[in-house]
């Protein structure tokens, strides 16, 4: 065995393709678009590494093919906003070998460890703004858009490097077109319209994508302030994530609920783009913008993956009526279900919410956790 720490572009293409061999002829696996990861991960164009630094690792054979890839990120906010010392280990894959798993690990704790982390928590892809978790229920169907997906002995391996839980993440399901139960809950959304009447909610405008932008960012720091481990994003963070969404945007899926001037609320639902991504194997060209213009229009399921409201306006009913308003939306346009995710295990309140829209808990994702010095 090999152990690489990626160092230039080529390496970095390695270390982005290594789960191609680890999942070759798993029919769940979803192959990311390796453009947008070169992108996500590259230290000049990714302005989360204007206060975070990541050290990207993998090992390979006798014959350079990658047996495994793990991320070490150190991300100063963490410390900053939390008062807690840890670093993240991310983008981990591997084969069903012990001694790889061992060799990555202990790269990313070293690396870690000389820049004064005393914990360690993953896995996170970078921040928990991206992909985090690692799933340990729910592995009979493929991820949806954003969300992870990893190999049923994954939790094995990070538990043998002395790694415990601590923090489950839920998925929920909401079938939408099927279940009667969702459309109840559409009519109990128009009456509390009714008696919300300073409250609007409505759909993106994308023609001014920029002034809804800054809606979005008024919302989302203060109404996830408080969940356990959420850091902050900058303005440059979320323009940037902003950049890379915006294309994938449907308008009747993405909501703001306002009062008067004040923007209260934002909500996003993104059709299930790992359907199409599926499809384009991690290309986008020669032929993967093509397969993604002919198979984006067969998607019928979709993730709500974004659901915040202020503080101060919360348990009002505003909730309801964002998720009302894009799963009615969905419903329209053809959509047949919905995930709802992530949420965290004890965010009470918002699993009252889902499972009165008819969800059901069906993926499981852990974060784990280990002291290193």
């Amino acid at each position: 065995m090999r152990l690489v720490e990626v160092s230039g572009r080529q390496q970095l293409v390695e270390f982005i393709r290594t789960p191609w061999r680890i999942y070759k002829g798993d029919a769940n696996w979803v192959p990311p678009i390796v453009a947008d990861m070169l992108t996500l991960l590259n230290k000049e164009k990714n302005p989360f590494f204007r206060h975070a630094d990541a050290a990207y690792f993998y090992v390979a054979d006798e014959h350079g093919r990658p047996l495994g890839r793990i991320a070490a990120i150190y991300d100063r906010y963490h410390f900053k906003y939390r008062g807690e010392n840890v670093g993240y280990f991310g983008f981990f894959d591997s084969v069903y070998d012990p001694e790889v798993a061992s060799a990555l690990f202990d790269a990313a704790h070293k690396w870690l460890a000389s820049r004064g982390a005393v914990y360690v928590r993953g896995p996170i892809n970078l921040s928990m703004n991206n992909e985090c978790g690692l799933l340990i229920e729910g592995f009979d169907s493929p991820p949806v858009f954003m969300m992870p997906y990893n190999k049923p002995y994954y939790a094995q391996l990070i538990e043998d490097q002395g790694y415990a839980k601590v923090k489950d993440l839920h998925a929920y399901w909401v079938d939408i077109y099927y279940d009667e139960t969702p459309k109840l809950v559409f009519r109990y959304a128009e009456r509390l319209s009714r008696k919300l009447k300073d409250v609007v909610v409505r759909k993106v405008n994308m023609r001014r994508f920029r002034e809804e932008l800054e809606r979005f960012k008024e919302v989302y720091n203060e109404a996830w302030m408080d969940n356990w481990g959420f850091v902050p994003m900058t303005d440059e963070e979320i323009d940037f994530m902003a950049k890379r969404l915006k294309p994938l945007v449907v308008p009747e899926l993405a909501v703001v609920a306002q009062r008067k001037e004040e923007t209260v609320g934002v909500a996003l639902g993104v059709p299930d783009y790992n359907f199409v991504f599926k499809r384009m194997k991690g290309s986008l060209f020669p032929f993967g913008i093509i397969k993604f213009f002919i198979y984006r229009g067969q998607i019928n399921t979709l993730r709500q993956m974004v659901l915040g409201v202020k503080r101060e306006h919360r348990f009002r009913g505003i909730e309801y009526l964002m998720i009302a308003s894009i799963l009615r939306s969905a419903v329209k346009k053809g959509y047949t279900g919905a995930e709802l995710s992530w949420i965290l295990e004890d965010n009470e309140p918002m699993i009252a919410i889902i499972e009165r829209f008819g969800g059901r808990l069906y993926k499981r994702y852990r974060i784990y956790e280990k002291k290193i010095r």
